[in-house]
């Protein structure tokens, strides 16, 4: 019973829009948190730089270990977006929240494809 009135009671969070927003949320959530965990001695826009260009471009070695470190952040960004996934589609059977949630994630994975390459 309690379960029914929970879906019941969220039944409003299942919009597209909302899906969106929450496929945006959190990924720049786990951005933020990325920073806090691997970049404590340095400002955001020094991490935001380093993140967005090659840090070291003449040393080859250093840059292909700055691009993993790229692709695990951006990794460990997206992968919320898969529990929340998991949790509205297996637990509250939220499609049109999914529909959302899914098109922004893969809109992310192509940015972050151009970010990497």
């Amino acid at each position: 019973m309690e379960t029914k009135l929970m879906k019941n009671t969220l039944h409003f969070l299942d919009r597209v829009w909302i899906g969106v927003m929450f496929g945006l949320v959190c990924p720049l959530f786990c951005f933020f948190l990325a920073f806090l965990l691997i970049d404590n001695e340095n400002s955001f826009s020094i991490f935001w730089y380093n993140f967005t260009h090659d840090a070291f471009p003449y040393d080859f070695e250093m840059n292909n270990a700055n691009n993993e470190l790229k692709k695990n952040i951006l990794i460990l960004s997206l992968l919320l977006n898969l529990v929340v996934f998991y949790i509205a589609y297996f637990s509250l059977k939220f499609d049109r929240f999914i529909k959302g949630l899914v098109f922004i994630t893969l809109f992310l994975v192509g940015l972050s494809y151009l970010f990497i390459y």
